[in-house]
């Protein structure tokens, strides 16, 4: 859980960054409309919370959750709705779309806009409005705009947020330093060294062998359903095509004649040479130059004997040449025989010495002869002329509502359809069925549609094969049978009764410890169950070096007061910790030197940066004004987990 929602919510610049995670939504996934007046079921009318004079609906809310849900779900394909929700996606959601209207109406009111061709340019560089062709499309464009159910006023005010961030929030959040007197304090921390003990109190040493019997483990499994919960699948309907399916018209020989006489040039006959050559800065220094190249020694030789260097160039035209030198220099170059000498002659740049290297004498050819090339050229772009405009009529077709079995039928394509799929391709219900990797953006797209039998299309090999599909049917989210699920649940109630006795035994321990006792004394009086008292510690700049996760028992560590014993549960019902803090050495500011308080200090900049963001976007919510309605935030909390009906 923890990770999909720093995938989703993660910044470089502080918190308030994350407001592109709303703002630039038409690349990762839709979003409703914020206007306040859309209907999406039960509370919909009702206000969430109201920023300055703008109001955020609580079915727009709603919406925008289930939204960021399904994308943290396309990462994370194991997660459901409950525990999105109850990790924070609820209020993540509702926080950013605040501070993002207040952010944009705070700097409308200082003056800051954005023009219609900034969002405009924007729109056009979204991969996701793509056509075939790799370019813009604007039936793409509308095509994505109706299936999310969004409009385009939406977009370019969601767009219009993003720029204004980039203009006024990047800058803040850019600070170049941060000066050394200020560093020494955070160089002392992060160079603080702790010491401690850790003892794990593990839940299997108390977990009862017996069977509770089907009524207790039915509680059981009501009162912890999100943990045995398959999440939503989706069953996909879908016909394939590619080139292949494409009828691709002749080239003629008139379009053949054609080609050729427009590029008449191209086949006439030519001449390419290429040069060795060095550039004196003056005549003297040339005339030496030459006079040796004539006499039998290298250019290049000659031209390192007077501190020069030879540079050779590639297959030239006439006119290419022409270009780097001058007309009156190439003439003579074309004019020349291979292996002759040429020059000094004047340049723009200085004196030219330069020896004719090659000469490629490329013949005329003819009509019969350039035939088979521009035949095949032809033929490649009338293939990609015809699957464009196949692509686009069935485009067109999805567009007009036809169903994907119409679709299919019209231009004979074989329908298929796969079993109830996770958003990662796996079938819960099939262990051994595997889509091919290629279908992801199928799938990603099915998982991303408002509802069932609305056809789509997704490209699946670029500008090669694609897909026609639509969502058949949808299994909601839910526990399996509980017979199927018998023998898990009476292993996790084991585990959730030992962890309770493992609760209260990591409890007393911690009291013993507070109570003058040692922690391996106090261990070892609680019972032989307990494992080995272990040595924890370390620097506090070591923590997570590498990208390596940092043991729970240390974060703890170092964040206790020294003397100190805390408790630490063990997530998943594997037990509990104790960990009791022993030294501190923290160095004297003052003391560290100097080089080390400045590599300490680059790094620090982003941090004051993002603290400098976070504080105008406070400012900026303390200025035009905002309200939460806990209540209804509270009632749709309780919806989204199921813990309560959807409101009427």
């Amino acid at each position: 859980m923890i990770t999909a929602l720093r995938n989703l919510f993660g910044s470089t610049i502080g918190k308030f960054i994350a407001l592109a995670f709303i703002v630039l939504i038409g690349v990762l996934f839709a979003l409703g409309d914020v206007t306040g007046n859309a209907s999406f079921g039960g509370l919909g009318g009702a206000n969430a919370a109201k920023v300055g004079n703008r109001e955020i609906g609580l079915g727009e809310l709603r919406e925008r959750v289930n939204q960021a849900y399904n994308q943290a779900r396309q990462q994370q394909p194991g997660l459901t709705k409950a525990a999105f929700v109850e990790g924070g996606g609820l209020d993540q959601v509702l926080n950013q779309l605040v501070d993002g209207m207040a952010f944009e109406q705070f700097t409308t009111d200082l003056g800051f806009g954005v023009s219609k061709r900034q969002i405009d340019g924007r729109i056009a560089d979204i991969p996701a409005f793509a056509g075939v062709s790799g370019k813009f499309d604007q039936k793409v464009f509308e095509a994505f705009l109706r299936q999310n159910g969004m409009s385009e006023a939406q977009l370019r005010r969601e767009l219009k947020q993003q720029i204004l961030l980039e203009q006024i929030g990047v800058p803040i959040g850019s600070m170049p330093r941060v000066s050394l007197g200020l560093a020494r304090p955070y160089a002392a921390l992060l160079l603080e060294q702790r010491q401690g003990q850790a003892l794990f109190v593990p839940a299997s040493a108390f977990a009862p062998a017996g069977d509770p019997g089907d009524a207790a483990l039915k509680t059981f499994l009501d009162q912890n359903r999100s943990k045995f919960t398959i999440p939503e699948r989706r069953t996909l309907q879908y016909a394939l095509f590619d080139r292949s399916a494409v009828p691709v018209p002749a080239v003629s020989d008139a379009e053949i004649a054609k080609v050729y006489k427009a590029n008449a040039a191209h086949y006439a006959a030519s001449e390419t040479r290429r040069f060795a050559q060095v550039i004196a800065p003056d005549q003297a220094t040339a005339n030496a130059i030459a006079t040796k190249v004539r006499g039998g020694t290298s250019l290049a030789a000659a031209a390192q004997a007077s501190g020069l260097s030879a540079s050779t160039t590639g297959d030239l035209a006439q006119t290419a040449y022409a270009a780097t030198t001058s007309d009156a220099i190439a003439k003579t170059a074309f004019a020349a025989k291979q292996g002759d000498v040429l020059g000094p002659v004047q340049s723009g740049l200085g004196w030219v010495v330069a020896r004719v290297e090659a000469v490629t004498a490329k013949p005329a050819r003819t009509l019969a002869e350039a035939t088979p090339e521009i035949r095949a050229e032809l033929a490649k772009n009338k293939a990609n002329e015809a699957i464009v405009d196949y692509y686009n009529a069935i485009q067109d077709a999805v567009n007009g509502g036809a169903s994907i079995e119409e679709i299919a039928a019209d231009r004979k394509l074989k329908v298929e359809e796969t079993p109830a799929l996770l958003p990662s391709g796996r079938a819960p219900d099939m262990p051994g069925f595997a889509l091919a990797p290629e279908f992801a953006p199928m799938v990603s797209g099915a998982f991303q549609a408002a509802g069932e039998g609305e056809a789509q299309l997704a490209t699946l090999v670029e500008n090669e094969k694609f897909a026609v599909y639509s969502v058949k049917s949808i299994t909601a989210a839910a526990p399996p049978p509980f017979a199927r699920i018998r023998a898990d649940l009476l292993t996790e109630w084991r585990f959730a009764q030992g962890q309770k006795v493992a609760r209260d035994k990591a409890r007393a321990i911690a009291k013993a410890v507070e109570g003058g006792k040692k922690l391996p004394e106090a261990a070892s009086a609680a019972g032989a169950a307990m494992a080995g008292v272990q040595t924890i510690g370390g620097r506090r700049a070591d923590l997570g070096q590498g990208g390596k996760p940092v043991p729970p028992e240390l974060a703890l560590l170092f964040s206790m007061a020294k003397g100190s014993v805390k408790t630490l549960e063990v997530p998943g019902n594997r037990g509990w910790m104790v960990v009791a803090l022993g030294e501190v050495d923290r160095p004297d500011p003052k003391a560290i030197e100097q080089a080390r308080v400045a590599a300490i200090a680059q790094p620090l900049s982003p941090a004051f940066g993002n603290e400098l963001v976070e504080q105008f976007a406070a400012e900026a919510k303390r200025r035009v004004g905002v309200k939460i309605n806990k209540d209804l935030v509270e009632q749709l909390r309780k919806e989204l987990t199921g813990t309560a009906p959807v409101g009427e």
